[in-house]
C-alpha cells in the first residue's frame, strides 16, 4: 500500500495545503494519512510544514526549481527541476505531472505506466487537447528519473 501527501491548491500562491493519497490493490479502510511514506512538495513552506510527518526512511520529492531544502535526518530526498521541465515543454503549470512521472519511474506505487497514462487521460477527459502534452510531460518526468536518480 502506498501512502503519500501531495501538497496542492494554495501552494501556487505561496501557502500550504495537502492532499493525502492512498493507493492499494486491497480495500482501504481509511484514506487518512498521518505518517506518509512519500511527500511531494512544490514550495519551501510545504516542505517545512510536512517533512517532519514522513516516516523514517521515507522519501521527499520536491521541486528544486523553486527551493533548496535540508531534510530531516533519516529521509531520502529527490530534488526534481519539475517547473523547469514543465516550462521547457510549454506547460509551466504541469510541474505536478513531471513529478508524477518521476514517482511512476521509481515504482513506489506498484502501478505500471499504463495505469498512470489512464489516470492522465481520465483527468483531462473534459479537456482532450491537454491529454497528449500531459502524457509527454509524464514521460519527461520518468525519463528525468531514469537519467538522474541512482538507486
Amino acid at each position: 500500500m502506498f501512502h503519500g501527501i501531495l501538497p496542492i491548491g494554495p501552494e501556487q500562491r505561496g501557502g500550504t495545503s495537502s492532499c493525502a493519497v492512498v493507493l492499494s490493490g486491497e480495500t482501504i479502510g481509511s484514506p487518512a494519512v498521518a505518517r506518509p511514506e512519500v511527500l511531494i512538495a512544490f514550495n519551501k513552506p510545504s516542505l517545512d510544514q510536512f517533512a517532519g510527518n514522513v516516516i523514517p526512511g521515507g522519501l521527499i520529492i520536491y521541486d528544486s526549481t523553486s527551493t533548496q531544502f535540508n531534510p530531516p535526518e533519516g529521509l531520502k530526498t529527490i530534488p526534481v527541476p519539475a517547473m523547469k521541465i514543465a516550462k521547457s515543454m510549454g506547460v509551466k503549470r504541469a510541474a505536478n505531472t513531471v513529478v508524477l512521472g518521476v514517482l511512476m519511474e521509481l515504482g513506489y506505487t506498484q502501478l505500471d505506466a499504463t495505469a498512470f497514462a489512464q489516470a492522465v487521460k481520465h483527468t483531462f477527459a473534459l479537456k482532450p487537447k491537454l491529454v497528449d502534452i500531459n502524457l509527454k510531460i509524464l514521460e519527461a518526468g520518468a525519463k528525468w528519473a531514469r537519467e538522474n536518480i541512482k538507486e
